[in-house]
């Protein structure tokens, strides 16, 4: 078994290159640390560190176990908070964290009387689905569901979403597009795995193939400033492109004949009790209408 506190020593080492540095964030004497780096090097049969007199560097074991020490170290905190209930963990996109789940949160707090830390951790939906199968958060706002019998999840909510073009595109005019023109556009972002890349492949089904897809930019605020630049056209969330319309930044164009809609959904280990602070905020999430948002 791997001792937490002879890894959280090595990480502090690791991540500082210095004992003295190390040895002082973690207010343990140098001799201590050094016992501690020794006595893990001894368990795992493997040098982890190499020293000098220029500091400390993790060897090529050390850089491998280091990932899972991290991971090991989060999962032991965040089994800490859940035995204490003193805090709650949300994962969730980009998107989510941007124009939804603040007022979710906030909603939460009045009605339920939570009176804990919570923390919003954002990451794309495949990492957010992983730290959640990990353990490393509570609760999870994703993009689309995640297929596993340990884990409960839920519709949430719909959004509207809205194709984006360039303010002096040919097109940002009209009433309408049609699917076959979308098909001819360079398309920025929906890459498979994401959100967007999800809805438009249930749009266009067996001719997604034929997306041309240029580009990916890894954020909403990023997309519409490649659309801005006349990089590309895209799909995006509605409520995040309020404004931008309203000002003439971006040009707004439905698909003809498609409901654009993307639906979140909210993710739990599916063994807690009804009475856990994670099912409670879960349950009043799916529970209430829609949360409102700007614009």
């Amino acid at each position: 078994m791997l001792n937490l506190a002879l890894l959280r020593s090595f990480v502090s080492l690791a991540e500082t290159g210095s004992f003295q540095d190390a040895a002082a964030r973690l207010s343990i004497a140098q001799p201590t640390l050094s016992q501690h780096i020794k006595k893990l090097e001894q368990d795992l049969g493997v040098v982890l560190i190499e020293r000098s007199h220029a500091g400390s560097r993790s060897t090529r074991h050390g850089e491998r176990l280091l990932p899972y020490a991290r991971s090991l170290l989060r999962t032991a905190e965040r089994a800490a908070a859940v035995a204490r209930q003193n805090a709650l963990v949300i994962g969730c996109s980009g998107n989510i964290a941007g124009y939804y789940i603040s007022r979710a949160i906030k909603r939460f707090l009045e009605v339920d009387g939570w009176t804990g830390g919570w923390e919003v951790r954002t990451a794309p939906n495949p990492q957010v689905a992983e730290m959640l199968a990990r353990r490393e958060i509570d609760v999870a706002a994703m993009e689309w569901p995640i297929e596993d019998p340990a884990i409960a999840v839920t519709p949430w909510r719909r959004a509207a979403m809205t194709v984006i073009l360039p303010p002096d595109h040919a097109w940002a005019g009209r009433d309408a597009i049609t699917p076959d023109e979308f098909l001819t556009l360079a398309v920025i972002g929906g890459e498979g795995g994401s959100g967007t890349g999800t809805v438009l492949r249930s749009l266009f089904g067996a001719r997604a193939s034929h997306l041309q897809v240029v580009a990916n930019v890894g954020s909403t605020e990023a997309v519409k400033s490649a659309v801005k630049a006349g990089l590309g056209v895209s799909i995006v969330l509605a409520d995040a492109v309020g404004d931008d319309v309203a000002a003439g930044r971006l040009a707004a164009v439905p698909i003809a004949g498609a409901a654009l809609e993307k639906t979140f959904y909210i993710a739990r280990p599916a063994d807690l009790p009804d009475q856990d602070v994670t099912a409670r905020f879960a349950h009043s999430l799916v529970g209430d209408p829609p949360v409102p948002t700007d614009g």
